[in-house]
């Protein structure tokens, strides 16, 4: 399994003055393969020459995580995310992703837009721009019930059956949107291009993120049947680390080695 970690893991310390280049050595000394980056930039460009660099140097790989998404509450609005996608597969290409990963939606969003004539038109213009630059746009279940629906995920994806667009399976969304992770895979296999492992544990008012085997979901399970299935990309430790994300790198390893 080639692991990576995510700077979201590093949130509480990229927010206070961490920049994304440190997360470098650290993938190296976790014994991971690369870096997740994501938009914590305090200078983009400079910052970003710099990684490419240094993770060359370590010969390490990376992947490149976005806010825009497909979807949007109005055909103005999803061309609006779609321009600012294409910002994101420039950062991707420059760092030398080949995955970016996107949002189902950003807000509320018209699922019918699917089935629309201009919304496949413009989804066929993204992944053309992202086939120029090499760069599989990886689409995630979100954890809420209308982002997080593997039928409409299917359904976005499976009629380009495009190799530039694929799904980023996140192990623990699937709970939180209500759906069953088994079945979620069933659905979507043969179309995952990138896995989020995370797990999710109960609470009063729905469920927390948490490192996997410290929750309620069999991530070893569903990375094995996934792996079993022929998928052989990144799979990225992707979880809130707070305080302590070394401990929860460490802990989820060790789970996943079990």
């Amino acid at each position: 399994m080639r692991l990576v970690i995510s700077a979201v893991t590093f949130d509480q310390y990229l927010r206070s003055g961490m920049c994304q280049m440190e997360l470098v050595p650290l993938a190296e000394k976790y014994g991971c393969v690369g870096v997740e980056f994501r938009p914590y930039w305090q200078e983009l460009w400079e910052e970003v020459e710099e990684i490419r660099e240094l993770l060359a140097e370590y010969n390490l790989t990376c992947t490149y995580a976005c806010q825009e998404a497909l979807q949007a509450e109005s055909p103005a609005a999803v061309r609006q995310s779609h321009d600012a996608m294409r910002q994101s597969i420039e950062v991707a290409h420059a760092l030398g992703a080949t995955v970016l990963r996107i949002n189902v939606a950003s807000g509320d969003f018209v699922a019918e837009y699917v089935g629309e004539k201009w919304w496949q038109e413009a989804v066929a213009a993204l992944l053309a721009a992202a086939a120029e630059k090499q760069i599989v746009l990886a689409v995630e279940n979100a954890p809420n019930p209308a982002s997080g629906d593997a039928r409409l995920i299917y359904d976005m994806v499976a009629p380009f059956a495009s190799p530039w667009l694929k799904v980023t399976f996140d192990t623990g969304n699937w709970l939180a949107a209500g759906q069953d992770p088994a079945q979620a895979f069933a659905m979507l296999r043969g179309h995952i291009g990138y896995v989020h492992l995370k797990d999710m544990a109960p609470r009063p008012d729905g469920y927390a993120h948490c490192h996997p085997g410290s929750g309620v979901v069999d991530v070893r399970g569903l990375a094995a049947s996934i792996s079993k299935d022929g998928y052989q990309g990144l799979y990225a430790l992707e979880f809130p680390g707070g305080s302590s994300p070394a401990s929860a790198i460490r802990a989820s390893m060790l789970y996943l080695k079990q």
